[in-house]
C-alpha cells in the first residue's frame, strides 16, 4: 500500500527522479517475492511476481530514456 501512494504522489509532483525511485522500489519488492516463491518452490509465486519485476524494470528503463 505505501508504495502505491509514494507512486500516486509522484505522479502528482512531476519528479522524474521520484518515480524513478518509486519504479525501482516497486522492482526490488517484486523480484524478493520471486525469489521467496522459489525457495517454497512456488512456480506462481515465482513466475508472477518475476514477470512483472521485468515488466517494471523495462518500463523504468524506458522512462529514463527517454
Amino acid at each position: 500500500m505505501a508504495l502505491i501512494v509514494v507512486a500516486v504522489v509522484g505522479l502528482l509532483s512531476s519528479s522524474i527522479a521520484f518515480e524513478a525511485a518509486a519504479a525501482l522500489a516497486v522492482v526490488l519488492v517484486q523480484g524478493f517475492d520471486a525469489v521467496i516463491g522459489g525457495v517454497i518452490s512456488d512456480r506462481v509465486k515465482t513466475l508472477g511476481p518475476a514477470i512483472t519485476a521485468l515488466v517494471n524494470a523495462a518500463a523504468l528503463i524506458w522512462m529514463l530514456t527517454s
